[in-house]
């Protein structure tokens, strides 16, 4: 199961939705668009329903010291 959860993907393989990044301090990730809630609970998003929620934004996700970390980029450009 760890080697599974562990292997590469193709980025290729996964275009719309998610891409390698690597940045300047040399740690590696997903790069990933996600809507998501902003936590008021008077706000539409609270739906939980996709056309109601906020973003996209970009998150890169990565292992540091076995744990799995997000990272905001922002809104894709």
């Amino acid at each position: 199961m760890i080697d599974y959860r562990e292997r590469p993907v193709d980025p290729n393989a996964l275009r719309d939705t998610a891409e390698s990044d690597e940045n300047d301090s040399g740690q590696s990730g997903t790069v990933v668009k996600e809507k998501v809630r902003c936590g008021d609970e008077t706000c539409k998003c609270v739906s939980g329903d996709a056309a109601d929620m906020h973003g996209p934004y970009q998150y890169r996700y990565y292992r540091e010291d076995g744990t799995m970390t997000s990272e905001y980029l922002g809104k894709p450009s």
